[in-house]
């Protein structure tokens, strides 16, 4: 039987790919609690998830690499990036909602707001409302 040139570049790719299977497991896992997605966001959220996974496992596992008695076991690892790749995806809806809001109104963020911001026709605690009207 003659060896299959495929299988030596199907196991390097399983190699480059292992690393990123617990992030992408982490926010495939995440989909089942965002309910309001459209497809695309769906895949956005994904990619999303999976890139935190990528970019901010390895630098949250080697952070913890440096508090962590010995050699860190790959499974703790593995659950770095699981939680790198659900947590990042799971923030994405409230960030997108967030650049919306201040896409709307970019001089929102530089009002300062003084007092105790109550709203209009609600007197403070312990004023008397004849006094204030």
């Amino acid at each position: 039987m003659a060896d299959h040139p495929t299988e030596p570049q199907f196991a390097a790719l399983l190699k480059i790919a292992a690393p990123y299977v617990p992030g992408f497991a982490g926010s495939v896992l995440a989909l089942a609690f965002l309910e309001r997605l459209t497809p695309r966001g769906r895949i956005v959220a994904v990619a999303v998830g999976l890139a935190s996974a990528a970019f901010l496992g390895p630098a949250l596992s080697a952070l913890a690499d440096l508090f962590w008695p010995g050699s860190m076991p790959r499974e703790v690892d593995g659950a770095i990036k699981f939680m790198a790749g659900l947590l990042g995806m799971g923030c994405l809806p409230p960030f997108l909602s967030w650049t919306r809001k201040v896409a709307g109104d970019p001089l929102n963020l530089l009002k300062i707001q003084i007092g105790p911001g109550l709203s209009p026709g609600v007197t403070p605690a312990g004023a008397n409302p004849e006094v204030t009207q």
